[in-house]
């Protein structure tokens, strides 16, 4: 008799856990405009020249908000002559999309007639969707992904002959597929022009939200 009490225990806590609440999924994927060009610059320069001195150099130039990302050094073979070491330095550059030719300008200037302590100038530049529009485009689907969830919810409620209640908790998070969007342009030979993957010219994230509501029978 004590078994029997056991089993039909477990089995009411059992059945209290799955009517104790249901959890959806829902995603939605949108497009976010492209609004901002980052720049990649990489500087070669002789082992004596710093990274601020570059950054002189090129702040000199009209271009702000530059930041120091990466330092390496490196050799360049050039037959018959000895290699010769060489310093590298890498920024970044953000502007707004729209300025993304009046950097590659400026950029194109210092390259064209590299000052005596710069030895070689490369930089590359693709166009996607800033931090604030990709929150903004949260901010507006998140909504319609509660509405999309308790659409659904309430449709399996409903099979199961169950009330759906209030929401009880709700995950989120989101997933971008970056993509060279707009324009693009790079200082190597015949690296210029412009790309899209996708209809709207703009990059493409994937909002999702796992919701649980409460249920009653």
């Amino acid at each position: 008799m004590r078994i029997i009490s056991l089993i039909l225990l477990l089995c009411s806590g059992a059945f209290a856990q799955a009517t104790d609440g249901l959890n959806v999924s829902v995603s939605r994927t949108v497009t976010v405009a492209a609004d901002e060009a980052v720049f990649t610059v990489v500087v070669a320069t002789a082992l004596d020249v710093t990274a601020e001195q570059v950054l002189q150099v090129l702040q000199a130039t009209g271009l702000q908000n530059l930041a120091i990302t990466g330092t390496g050094l490196g050799q360049t073979y050039s037959y018959p002559q000895s290699p010769d070491a060489q310093a590298f330095y890498q920024f970044s550059l953000t502007v707004p999309a729209a300025s993304l030719k009046d950097a590659a300008k400026k950029l194109e200037a210092v390259r064209g007639a590299l000052p005596a302590m710069l030895q070689s100038l490369q930089y590359s530049a693709n166009v996607n969707a800033g931090a604030a529009a990709v929150e903004a485009a949260r901010q507006t689907v998140l909504p319609q992904l509660l509405a999309d969830a308790q659409k659904k919810a309430q449709f399996l409620a409903a099979s199961a002959n169950l009330k759906l209640g209030a929401i009880k908790g709700i995950n989120e998070s989101s997933y971008g597929v970056y993509a060279f969007v707009g324009n693009w342009i790079s200082s190597q030979p015949g690296m210029f022009g412009s790309s899209s993957n996708s209809n709207n010219g703009g990059t493409q994230f994937t909002f999702f939200a796992s919701v649980t509501f409460g249920l009653a029978p």
